[in-house]
């Protein structure tokens, strides 16, 4: 498809498109460190007239929506797309402009506690070439294929992280109450009937199927079919690659590195000095200590080696077995060998 002569004016965009609980947040804010992103957590809570996992053919009819949702994306400033923390400097925003932006980003963050919300000041002109929009996000992975066949100033990244690894954590969020939603992952059919409908592999797999089996072995279902559509509708793509998070949690600033270099950035002291205070490796400042404690469910501040393979501490071995007799039943295993 042609780019449209607005969409030839913007910045270029990269996507960080990975499920819940695979690192999406870490690498996120790894890119945001760097002095030319703007980086967007997860605008795509509400993204109305786009499925959640619409297949390829449907690109014509929502090459309207998906290009007004990009248009709009870098103006975007509600408190949990744009405030996410730490806060850092950008080349785009002067020395005042940064101090009232992060000043907005504490308030914002402050206000719920008082049941309100207010939006952030970007305190930048972000329609501007130079500038990389990253949006980072676990809702739109069933999306990708279309979304890179109609916005073509982008990139993608498609980060995975180890099913049980993934899994694992989920159901230790769920066990903690750290869900809004009422409705438990190995029981959301609605998510499950959506990605049935879309897969890209005929197995004869049904709905009624998936509800006999152990809630671990649909949450592995849920896994392949989600990341196995991404992968077949962006396979040969020059413009989009897949990085497992257990790599990242190895070797941070070289992964780093790699991913900045495909996506067009330049190295920078600022991302080595985040990945030394987020790996633990030097101390977080006292604020960061204060929100990201390595102690808290969605801290970006840990040690990635301890957090990658904390599910072999954690999971039963019967559950093992569960994701890997599922894992057996796509090309995905190649990822993540018994």
């Amino acid at each position: 498809m042609q780019a449209s002569a607005d969409e030839k004016n913007t910045p270029t965009f990269l996507l960080l498109f990975g499920m819940a609980r695979s690192g999406t947040s870490w690498i996120g804010k790894i890119f945001d460190s760097h002095p030319l992103t703007l980086y967007k957590h997860e605008p795509d809570r509400v993204m109305p007239g786009i499925p959640m996992a619409p297949r390829l053919e449907q690109a014509e009819r929502l090459l309207t929506p998906i290009r007004h949702f990009f248009a709009q994306l870098p103006e975007l400033k509600r408190d949990y797309v744009a405030g996410s923390l730490p806060v850092f400097r950008k080349q785009y925003r002067s020395a005042v402009a940064h101090q009232l932006h992060r000043a907005s980003v504490l308030s914002a963050t402050a206000a719920p506690l008082f049941r309100f919300s207010l939006p952030i000041a970007l305190c930048a002109r972000v329609n501007r070439p130079g500038i990389h929009v990253v949006w980072k996000s676990i809702d739109s992975l069933g999306r990708l294929g279309v979304i890179m066949r109609i916005v073509e100033n982008c990139r993608a990244i498609v980060i995975t992280r180890h099913p049980c690894g993934s899994i694992s954590s989920t159901l230790r969020g769920e066990a903690q109450h750290k869900f809004s939603s009422s409705v438990p992952p190995s029981e959301d059919y609605g998510i499950m009937k959506i990605f049935l409908d879309a897969a890209t592999r005929s197995r004869g797999l049904t709905l009624d199927h998936l509800k006999q089996l152990h809630p671990v072995e649909r949450m592995a279902w849920v896994w392949v079919l989600m990341n196995e559509k991404a992968a077949d509708e962006t396979r040969a793509m020059q413009r989009c690659m897949t990085v497992r998070y257990e790599d990242v949690c190895i070797d941070p600033a070289g992964k780093a590195q790699e991913l900045f270099s495909f996506s067009g950035l330049a190295w920078n002291e600022q991302t080595a000095d985040f990945i030394k205070a987020s790996t633990l490796g030097v101390r977080p400042g006292r604020f960061d200590r204060l929100t990201q404690d390595s102690r808290r469910y969605y801290s970006i501040f840990k040690n990635p080696i301890h957090a990658a393979d904390k599910w072999k501490r954690e999971m039963k071995s019967e559950d093992i077995e569960r994701v890997y007799r599922v894992l057996r039943q796509s090309e995905l295993i190649r990822l993540y060998p018994e």
